[in-house]
């Protein structure tokens, strides 16, 4: 199973930008701070919805802009 997905760099970078630890992310979303690394570099899972939620949340900022792929935010859903 390939667990790979796009790394965050635009959230990594807003997390530098602001000063904020990776650690503090990895708490505030209950996990260590490897499995936090992992999820950022696209080497491990991704995050759940519910973890998006709470960062958005956390820091004010879209999940558009920062966790959705933009191949897949700019497309359009065709319906038959």
């Amino acid at each position: 199973m390939n667990r790979r997905h796009t790394p965050y760099t635009k959230f990594k970078a807003f997390l530098n930008e602001k000063g904020v630890k990776q650690s503090e992310v990895a708490k505030l979303l209950g996990k260590s701070n490897s499995a936090l690394n992992q999820n950022l570099n696209g080497t491990g899972g991704d995050f759940s919805l519910s973890e998006v939620r709470t960062i958005c949340i956390k820091y004010k900022i879209s999940a558009d802009e920062y966790f959705l792929n933009p191949q897949v935010s700019n497309s359009k859903l065709h319906t038959a």
